[in-house]
């Protein structure tokens, strides 16, 4: 059974694949990490994120706190790869909806 990953380094693999995701990450953390669980140490490590913190992968785990293989589990992860920061899922009359909250 694998480890499970956690949200924090799904924030951060996904922030690592989406440069358009990345800008809005560090432009207002609070909004992105909406829908994701994060304890109040990752809380604060996210509002100190930086376009430095993205140059490496090393550079990133630095900053976050997570191990460098936290983070190459997460980049790869098909939760990081596939859904996009800040979008939240609705249900309205058994139609679903997309809505990305920026």
């Amino acid at each position: 059974m694998q480890e499970r990953i956690r949200d924090f380094a799904l924030v951060a693999g996904h922030a690592w694949r989406c440069y358009e995701c990345r800008e809005a990450l560090l432009a207002d953390p609070g909004r992105m990490w909406m829908g994701y669980k994060l304890s109040e140490e990752e809380r604060n490590r996210a509002h100190q994120l930086s376009e430095k913190s993205f140059r490496t992968v090393m550079d990133l785990a630095e900053a976050t706190g997570l191990t460098v293989r936290e983070l190459e589990r997460a980049i790869d992860h098909p939760h990081a790869r596939l859904r996009h920061l800040g979008v939240s899922r609705r249900d309205t009359s058994r139609t679903e909806y997309f809505t990305i909250n920026r």
